[in-house]
Order: C-alpha cells, then sequence, then structure tokens
C-alpha cells in the first residue's frame, strides 16, 4: 500500500521545496494506474504540483528514480527543517563543483536548506543564471 492511497481533497500538505499546500484535486481511485499521477497540490506561492500516490513529484526527470518530497502537514517536524543562514556565498565554479559530486545544497522557496538534487532542475538551473550563489552551500556531513 502506498503512503497517498486514501488522500483527500484539502488534505493539508508540505512540501521540503515548496512549503504549505492544499490538495485541489485527486483521481477517482477506480481510474488511477500504478505509477501515474493521481493528485494535484496547490501551494501558498500559486505553484501547482502533480504526485503519483508515492509521493513522486512530476518535475522529476526519471520518476522510477525519483526521492518523495511531500508529506501530509501533521508529520512534520519544524524544529528539524534547517534554516539557519549561510556564512560565505560560494563562486560559480565552486557551485558546479559541488553539484557535480553530490554534495550541493539550496534553500528552498520554503525556506529549509535541501539537497539540490531533489529541487527542479530548472529551480537550480534558474538561480545559477540568475547569479543567486547565496541559495547555495556546501551539504553538511
Amino acid at each position: 500500500m502506498t503512503k497517498f492511497t486514501d488522500i483527500k481533497l484539502n488534505d493539508e500538505m508540505y512540501s521540503i521545496v515548496f512549503g504549505f499546500g492544499k490538495v485541489i484535486f485527486v483521481l477517482t481511485k477506480s481510474l488511477r494506474l500504478d505509477g501515474y499521477y493521481v493528485f494535484e497540490v496547490e501551494y501558498e506561492n500559486g505553484q501547482k504540483v502533480y504526485y503519483t500516490e508515492d509521493g513522486k513529484p512530476n518535475w522529476c526527470r526519471d520518476i522510477n528514480n525519483c526521492t518523495k518530497t511531500i508529506c501530509y502537514k501533521h508529520e512534520v517536524n519544524f524544529d528539524e527543517v534547517d534554516t539557519k543562514p549561510k556564512k560565505k556565498v560560494l563562486t560559480k565554479n565552486k557551485i558546479n563543483e559541488l553539484r557535480y559530486n553530490d554534495n550541493l545544497e539550496m534553500m528552498s522557496p520554503a525556506g529549509g536548506w535541501i539537497d539540490a538534487n531533489l529541487m527542479p532542475d530548472i529551480m537550480v538551473d534558474n538561480a545559477m543564471n540568475k547569479e543567486q550563489y547565496h541559495l547555495f552551500r556546501k551539504m553538511k556531513s
């Protein structure tokens, strides 16, 4: 049984990428197929994302190799979310090196530092293109 089999309209959700949101669409159980998107969440910033019953988002390039980035709001311990500002800004070359080595974190719109691999590629690329290097840091060990 997958985690979001019994998802309902207006369920309160939390994404480590986009923050708080509500379920605005749920596909009827009889129409669902394994591995396909079955519900949609709209976040406070207006972003809308479709998810599978496993919680995999529609922005993943490889749905079979994708990490779940969403959970029910009541399951989150917000004391564990790292929101501390970083001390120094990395250079573009250092960011690219850390990204290549899977050792890069990015400040998500939700306000916490997360593995840059969990962020939509377009968000990481846009931050790089706009030279928003303050949004990146080396992953803590």
